[in-house]
């Protein structure tokens, strides 16, 4: 009798049912099962392969002083966005205006989709014209994973322009410990004029002494003070490298920041005190603004590159107002407090409002601060510095998207600029390292790709913008079952993203096993709507055991170089020294002991590119996911992954737009049993562009030497 060998593990040989009637031998996908299996009776079913479908398938007072003077100097600027005196101040009243920044990355010129530095400049000094009562702070993220006419020269330039507007106060955040804690002890903090805060990193003498100590800021505005505290996500440790972090201890973030805020307001002078308190917290607003205690007042946040300003209740019922000013320097947050003085003299904030100022919108384009001058000098700068050509590329090679245009925006899917860039890896490997493995393959991580190959010449400046962190090359030995279990860390559902999707080599083919992958973007759905950190925390806890049960499923099969991958075989991995680490919680990279070449990443890519240019995208995608059931006669086959999401890299070349189920007859004819056109609409937050259901009878009976194969 022969049976089904209908896999519910690709590239296997797993059943999925029983034995079929009259003894039908069904077999799962060639491209699935990597290599024709054969019935009993001799019989080869290939089915569901599109042609177009895989081959193998990031002094104080002095500057105080002189930022203040030129804010009286603007006091005829027009601001377009600036808020109005909101009512005439009493004599126990006090209105702070605190205006902040986050995620700008070096993002200092004006484009056609930024307002740039100047323009930021030119509506700080008017806000501060029109009330002296104002702050300026950052959230962090000011440098690191930079625009190309800051990060090419050290982002020097967006330290200038901070510096030149009167930057007060900033919190770290994760990019400024790109370069590690030396750089921003040694470097950073001395050359920022505001104090650099971060309470809930310890262990570095510089960071801990910044502003008041121990990650606080006071100062004193109108007889006002003012206490910030600065705290950076709690998933610092997976952003950056290991080596970034040595002798450093990244405790919880917001814990730390409501004892800091509690202490500033406990009535005892020895710790500091302070009427009013601000958190920077890089974390994002939605998830962790309410999560702080009544002693916080205000809160900037950022680090998700989102937008957010509501006035929030406190875990203690209090108003806090939150602002997340976007990111690039797209938006300008605006938090305004009424600071009441009591007859006692103590003070309390008796009114709160918190928005965000589009300066996309702003017409204030008024020199301020001399800041013009640093930007056009850095245009010069970075244009010498970067317009050697390296090479030419045929085609465009895009980021992940949300809705077919915004690249970069998903790093949830495979993306053709991520492939390229791993491709480059193991090339590189390959023959430059040459490995006594059996296989070389690289990896790269989404959110180290921080803008796109486009078509045509590609100068030295541009490929500095996509690989802007200046990782070293990195590799290191993992057992095949070790890769598939790296491949199913892709998904994350406790993190704030339901997967992070790597860029694989070309000679890589990996395919996911769609129902485990919908268990891991369920639980990441139900994760994220909860908002308590403490339930949160018990709801990933109960739900461990599944999560584990579904990464362990959800990778179905690895192929290199065209076979099926052994849990036991050898595989050397190139990547970046970050992503070796075990950056963006890859832990099983992070187990083994890498080799560091030293060698730049972006320098390694731009080789290869010259090498094989003019290099063009192929449209191949490299993960699939498939879910196969079988009721009775009845085959469906779900199809998921099948499509780029960027728009432009849809129905063209060789990108699929359609599959098929055929049988080759024995007269050397084939019979179509299906067709489907794939959806191409793009799935945001997820990995699932390019959609296909193909359903099918199986036949009574096996075609006489026939096989099923792919249209």
């Amino acid at each position: 009798m022969m049976r089904y060998v209908i896999g519910a593990g690709l590239g296997g040989e797993g059943r999925v049912g029983g034995p079929g009637r009259g003894g039908l031998g069904v077999a799962v996908p060639r491209w699935i099962l990597r290599g024709p299996q054969r019935c009993e009776e001799g019989y080869t079913y290939r089915v569901f392969r599109p042609t177009t479908l895989p081959r193998l398938l990031m002094p104080h007072l002095y500057r105080r002083l002189v930022a203040f003077t030129a804010a009286l100097a603007l006091g005829a600027f027009a601001p377009a966005l600036a808020t109005p005196a909101t009512a005439a101040e009493t004599s126990d009243t006090t209105t702070l205006n605190i205006l902040g920044i986050t995620d700008l990355h070096g993002h200092i010129e004006t484009t056609s989709d930024e307002p740039g530095a100047v323009t930021l400049a030119c509506e700080v000094a008017a806000a501060r014209a029109q009330n002296p009562s104002t702050l300026f702070v950052s959230n962090g993220d000011n440098v690191g994973g930079s625009a190309y006419i800051s990060s090419i020269l050290d982002d020097q330039p967006t330290i200038d322009v901070l510096n030149a507007i009167g930057l007060d106060v900033t919190s770290a955040g994760n990019h400024e410990f790109d370069k590690g804690i030396t750089d921003l002890a040694d470097r950073l903090i001395p050359a920022f004029n505001a104090p650099i805060l971060s309470a809930n990193v310890t262990g570095n003498a510089a960071l801990t002494a910044e502003g008041s100590g121990n990650g606080t800021w006071i100062t004193e505005v109108d007889g006002v003070r003012v206490g910030f505290v600065g705290v950076v996500t709690e998933e610092l440790p997976s952003l950056v490298s290991k080596s970034a972090l040595e002798g450093l201890t990244v405790s919880d973030a917001t814990a730390t920041a409501n004892a800091r805020a509690s202490a500033l307001k406990d009535g005892d002078a020895s710790n500091g005190e302070a009427d009013v308190v601000v958190v920077l917290a890089h974390e994002d607003a939605a998830i962790y603004g309410n999560q702080f205690n009544g002693s916080v007042d205000a809160v900037v946040a950022g680090h998700t590159h989102v937008p957010f300003a509501d006035v929030v209740k406190s875990t203690d019922g209090t108003d806090i107002a939150v602002v997340q000013p976007d990111h690039y320097g797209l938006k300008l947050g605006e938090i305004s407090l009424t600071v009441t003085t009591a007859a006692d003299g103590s003070k309390t904030v008796t009114a709160a409002t918190a928005r965000n100022l589009d300066l996309a919108d702003s017409d204030c384009t008024t020199d301020a601060y001399g800041v013009a001058d640093i930007v056009a000098k850095a245009q010069t700068d970075s244009e010498a510095a970067g317009n050697q050509v390296l090479t030419t590329l045929e085609s465009d090679f895009f980021r992940g998207t949300n809705d077919g245009t915004d690249y970069g925006a998903n790093r949830s899917t495979e993306s053709t600029a991520s492939n390229l860039i791993a491709t480059s890896f193991a090339s590189w490997l390959a023959e430059d390292i040459q490995p006594a493995t059996d296989y070389a393959i690289g990896l790269m991580n989404p959110g180290g790709v921080r803008a796109d190959y486009l078509a045509g010449e590609l100068t030295a400046g541009e490929a500095y913008m996509v690989q802007p962190f200046g990782n070293e090359m990195a590799y290191a030995t993992y057992t095949g079952a070790e890769v598939k279990q790296v491949l199913a860390e892709q998904f994350q559902p406790t993190t704030t993203r339901a997967a992070l999707m790597l860029g694989t080599s070309d000679n890589v083919e990996v395919y996911l096993d769609q129902d485990a992958a919908d268990q891991l973007e369920d639980y990441f759905t139900q994760i994220s709507a909860v908002t308590s950190e403490a339930e949160k925390a018990a709801l990933i806890e109960s739900l461990a055991d599944d999560i584990a049960d579904a990464r362990s499923r959800v990778i179905d099969a690895v192929y290199i170089d065209g076979e099926l991958l052994d849990d036991a075989a050898s595989v050397a991995v190139a990547s970046n020294t970050f992503l070796l680490a075990g950056g963006d919680n890859f832990e099983t990279l992070g187990e083994k002991t890498m080799i560091n070449t030293g060698i730049l990443d972006r320098t390694v890519t731009a080789d290869y590119l010259a090498r094989v240019a003019p290099a063009t995208a192929s449209y191949h995608k490299h993960q699939i996911g498939t879910s196969l059931a079988i009721d009775g006669d009845t085959v469906t086959a779900r199809f998921t992954g099948l499509s780029y999401s960027a728009t432009a890299e849809q129905g063209v070349g060789e990108a699929a737009a359609s599959i098929s189920a055929t049988v080759d007859m024995a007269d050397g004819s084939t019979r179509t049993l299906t067709t489907s056109d794939i959806d191409q609409s793009v799935t945001p937050g997820l990995p699932e562009t390019g959609q296909a259901t193909l359903t099918f009878a199986v036949p009574d009976a096996p075609p006489p030497r026939g096989a099923l194969s792919t249209a």
